[in-house]
């Protein structure tokens, strides 16, 4: 199927973009004549955040509102797991970032007067890759991707319709570009500010993240880090369900936000 004529124009848009921002950070770089020493170094941070989750979700014509906090997430978790491994030698630099829930929530809803009780499940699943080129001592474009895969399963009991049903599975791909910032001359503390949009209707039709960060390092080895980590995801699609071969919206739009904590070895 052709790519449709306003997703070609992000796209393009997306590209230059892309294009401008890299033929900036290697033209500053060059001006200021910052050489970095060559040496690749290695870090490893398992992590835990404690997500809110905010918004919609839905397959055809069941969709359900979101509401959900830390507390809730986690009694209802069955299993999750995040990772980043870090790359960089002073120039450029790549990350790979990980993140995995397999979670459900239920409750009652008092929108409508038939609708008894729902229940949603979703297994979630981000992989992030990230490429940085250092323009200043203190200052990175950041591109890359994130894959995400979503399984959703919506499960609402009413009074008048008895109980119905949805499931699908649904995967993309997200292109972002952004910034990182890092606040210079802080001994052994590590601040930094990171930010990026993307989706431009390539996977999402818009996707934004925003992540502040702040690490001591106890020794060469060790550091401690905690965070803010804020993203949102608006992403709908025509698609088909487990159970039927026929055409239905699929939608997620949610913004998950929240405290992160991790450990960070540095080699």
């Amino acid at each position: 199927m052709s790519i449709r004529p306003i997703l070609r124009s992000r796209l393009t848009r997306f590209l230059a973009l892309t294009a401008v921002l890299v033929m900036a950070a290697t033209q500053h770089a060059a001006a200021q004549g910052n050489e970095a020493d060559g040496k690749w170094r290695f870090s490893l941070s398992p992590y835990l955040l404690l997500p809110y989750m905010s918004g919609t979700t839905g397959v055809g014509d069941l969709t359900q509102e979101v509401n959900a906090s830390p507390g809730d997430i986690f009694s209802k978790l069955q299993f999750g797991g995040m990772l980043l491994v870090e790359a960089h030698n002073g120039t450029w630099g790549v990350a790979l970032d990980g993140i995995y829930m397999n979670l459900n929530q239920s409750g009652m809803s008092d929108r409508l007067p038939d609708r008894v009780s729902w229940k949603v499940g979703m297994q979630q699943g981000v992989v992030e890759l990230a490429g940085f080129r250092r323009l200043t001592g203190w200052a990175e474009v950041v591109l890359g991707g994130r894959w995400n895969s979503l399984g959703s399963d919506i499960t609402i009991e009413t009074v008048l319709a008895g109980t119905r049903s949805q499931s699908a599975d649904e995967t993309w791909f997200d292109p972002f570009v952004g910034a990182r910032l890092h606040v210079p001359g802080t001994g052994k503390w590590n601040l930094v500010f990171r930010g990026d949009v993307g989706g431009f209707g390539v996977g999402s039709d818009f996707t934004w993240q925003v992540y502040p960060k702040v690490g001591y390092r106890f020794s060469k080895l060790f550091e401690l880090q905690a965070a803010y980590r804020a993203m949102s995801i608006d992403y709908t699609r025509d698609i088909s369900t487990r159970v039927s071969d026929a055409s239905v919206p699929f939608v997620y739009d949610m913004r998950t936000f929240g405290p992160e904590f991790g450990m960070v070895f540095h080699f």
